[in-house]
């Protein structure tokens, strides 16, 4: 007689994540979407407000540069010169025989007397600025307007000819161009101290104006 043995039948065993190890890795795949979802929103505040700071500076640059071209256009007169004391309007002098490149511009609204109207950069302080003044008889100025903060350079006006060379006369067909070179922060709420200056941003706004012809 031949006897034959059937091999027990084993159980399946199945294998399965306990409450403890569940709850783990939901905590851990919670706070790893929070903080991509964080870092998104910060990543578009900061985008935000650097693009929101360039804005505001190249459309406050373009008010000054609007409001010294239609000053130039509608002119009698205009001359480049410079300011001896950088404060006081009533120092401007003429660039003389020198090119005509100064920090000051002069300009007559209807007659080559007065009244007349000064835009010029001052250093004085710590910060530069270009300012506006206005007089009626050519020897008293009413305060500076500022029109412009933290400007860079120290030439911001001269006269050129029709191919952008700087004159050494007062052409008629003369051309003045400004250039405005400024910095600011790139981010209002930037750090200050040995690294403040990687929180800072360049910006250079230039303009020509041509004029009427001089009498």
């Amino acid at each position: 007689m031949k006897l034959t043995s059937t091999p027990a039948t084993r159980l399946n065993c199945r294998r399965a994540f306990t409450l403890v190890e569940a709850v783990t890795a939901f905590g851990i795949f919670v706070t790893l979407l929070v903080g991509t979802m964080v870092g998104i929103q910060v990543f578009g505040l900061r985008l935000y407000t650097l693009g929101g700071t360039k804005l505001s500076a190249m459309e406050d640059g373009l008010v000054v540069l609007n409001n010294i071209r239609d000053a130039i256009r509608s002119s009698k007169n205009v001359d480049v010169g410079n300011l001896t004391t950088t404060s006081d309007p009533t120092t401007f002098t003429l660039t003389g025989t020198n090119a005509n490149v100064g920090n000051a511009l002069r300009i007559y609204a209807t007659t080559n007397t007065f009244p007349l109207t000064i835009y010029y950069l001052d250093t004085t302080g710590g910060t530069n600025y270009l300012r506006m003044a206005t007089s009626a008889d050519g020897s008293t100025f009413g305060s500076g307007v500022i029109l412009a903060s933290y400007i860079t350079n120290l030439s911001v006006f001269d006269a050129e000819d029709y191919q952008g060379n700087i004159l050494t006369n007062d052409s008629n067909n003369r051309v003045i161009r400004m250039e405005l070179d400024f910095y600011q922060w790139e981010y209002p709420v930037g750090y200050v101290g040995g690294v403040g200056a990687n929180a800072y941003d360049f910006y250079k706004l230039t303009t020509k104006i041509s004029r009427r012809l001089l009498d």
